[in-house]
């Protein structure tokens, strides 16, 4: 079987690290993870992969377009372009009031989520459609773009709606040529992305949904890892509503 190359953005997330090992326990091939994270490795260097498998972690701050372009150079050391590229990547969530706007948190935001991931795609997408081989592209949005979002999410939507714009123009631009573009709109997920959100209102959320919880990274990796596979050939443009039903999400 062909040799798979993966390039998780934020691959040290909880989200990105449960991938990994679930991706790391199929047996169909070889595969090379080039496992992305900005300042902390740790959890990423205790994965045990599979004989044959690879894992290399590159740091790279991408809000800074200096470390985007090394990080795109560093992934050029092992391939031409990754046969699959997930983006997990952004700043940890907070509530924000329209009082605490801030013109530089925004922008920052936007450049981890939208710039950085522009200049990726500028990088290996061409590459990846010349292959014809349905390489994949999986994206991170959220089910705050499917509704009505709640109050004091200002940086989080606008940042996710640009994000949303750039993989819709890319799914056009790239209709019939070879790679699948998609992306996931999940509810809450219980990781450490929270962390900095009051406990009372991750459980506010849960009790409002109808399981009574939030998702768990066991409920939306085997999402991502569909849209990476051969079985998601025909899919392309989608935005999968990655819910139970729920209203609240992140």
């Amino acid at each position: 079987m062909n040799e798979k190359i993966y390039l998780i953005l934020g691959a040290s997330s909880d989200l990105g690290n449960a991938l990994i090992e679930r991706l790391n326990s199929q047996i169909d091939g070889k595969k090379i993870f080039i496992a992305h994270y900005c300042s902390e490795k740790s959890q990423l260097e205790k994965l045990a992969l599979k004989s044959g498998n690879e894992l290399f972690c590159v740091q790279a701050d991408l809000s800074n377009m200096s470390e985007v372009d090394s990080l795109i150079s560093a992934v050029k050391t092992h391939c031409n372009a990754p046969t699959h590229i997930v983006h997990l990547a952004a700043s940890p969530f907070r509530y924000m009031k329209l009082k605490e706007f801030s013109r530089d948190s925004l922008v920052k935001n936007i450049d981890i989520q939208v710039s950085s991931f522009a200049q990726i795609m500028k990088a290996f997408l061409p590459a990846m459609s010349k292959r014809r081989q349905h390489d994949k592209v999986v994206v991170m949005l959220t089910s705050y773009l499917l509704h009505t979002p709640p109050h004091f999410v200002l940086d989080y939507v606008v940042s996710k709606a640009a994000l949303l714009g750039l993989v819709r123009s890319l799914a056009a631009d790239y209709v019939g040529k070879g790679v699948n573009i998609n992306a996931i709109s999940p509810s809450m997920i219980e990781t450490k992305f929270l962390e900095h959100i009051d406990r009372r209102i991750v459980q506010m959320v849960a009790e409002g949904s109808p399981e009574k919880r939030n998702a768990t990274p066991e409920d939306i990796v085997p999402v991502i890892e569909f849209l990476l596979s051969d079985s998601a050939n025909y899919l392309h443009g989608a935005n999968l509503n990655v819910t139970n039903g729920g209203g609240g999400a992140i």
